[in-house]
């Protein structure tokens, strides 16, 4: 399949899902090698976290770069792969920052709890694609899939608790006296409502050209407020507190 084989609705999801994954890698790995400066283990998993929660749609991005460069789209194994194997990765990753921030006494039963609950799913996960990748969904069109109702299961529980979680932190941050943290508890809080709007109307309502480009801008939008959340750029921040200050 050749790029001119796409209709112009698969060039503008391509494009648009290509950005999204672009962005949301960039921002996760500048988040991670914040790391190797302040020596904060919980960097690299808030890092991997994004990048990990935005592979859902790493199978439309791979597919839409293998037409490009190759004239043909990914088999279905590798598909289902990489849209699906990462998204335990990045629940792993973002529980066990939470718990490092906020429950530091409770850090280790808190990853060894999720670890037992995860680790089945994903050695299942994987032998299914193995055995029979349409065992983990099914293909619809260029770009889309169905998963089967396991995976759409836990899918929609990561999705749950990483939103539930986010939002809880985010509203914690912003009941905090320092007016710096309390702006980052702002854009971690409009982050996850702006991915949980994307994400979800993404998968449950068909999209037209319009419709998919405000939710990919959306989606984008919330992979640099979740940045905004951890790493506040100076000039933002004096603007925004001086501006509080004024009202």
């Amino acid at each position: 399949m050749k790029i001119t084989d796409l209709t112009g609705f698969e060039i503008i999801q391509g494009s648009f899902t290509l950005t999204f994954a672009i962005i949301s890698f960039i921002i996760g790995i500048k988040i991670l090698i914040k790391y190797f400066s302040s020596k904060q283990r919980e960097y690299i998993t808030i890092g991997l976290a994004w990048i990990f929660l935005s592979s859902a749609w790493w199978g439309s991005t791979f597919t839409f770069l293998s037409i490009i460069f190759f004239a043909r789209t990914l088999d279905h194994f590798t598909f289902f792969f990489v849209g699906n194997v990462f998204i335990p990765i990045a629940l792993i990753s973002w529980i066990y920052s939470l718990a490092h921030i906020i429950y530091p006494d409770y850090e280790k039963k808190i990853l060894i709890i999720s670890l037992v609950l995860v680790i089945p799913y994903e050695i299942v996960l994987i032998v299914f694609l193995l055995i029979d990748p349409n065992l983990v969904a099914t293909k619809v069109g260029t770009f889309n899939s169905v998963p089967r109702l396991y995976v759409m299961i836990f899918d929609l529980l990561a999705l749950l608790i990483t939103i539930t979680t986010g939002i809880l932190f985010s509203r914690m941050s912003m009941k905090v006296d320092e007016p710096e943290i309390k702006w980052r508890g702002r854009f971690l809080f409009i982050a996850f409502i702006s991915f949980t709007i994307g994400a979800g109307i993404d998968a449950l309502f068909p999209l037209t050209e319009i419709s998919l480009v405000l939710l990919r801008l959306l989606l984008i939008s919330s992979a640099i407020e979740y940045y905004f959340g951890f790493f506040l750029p100076d000039k933002l921040a004096n603007l925004l507190i001086k501006n509080r200050k004024m009202e």
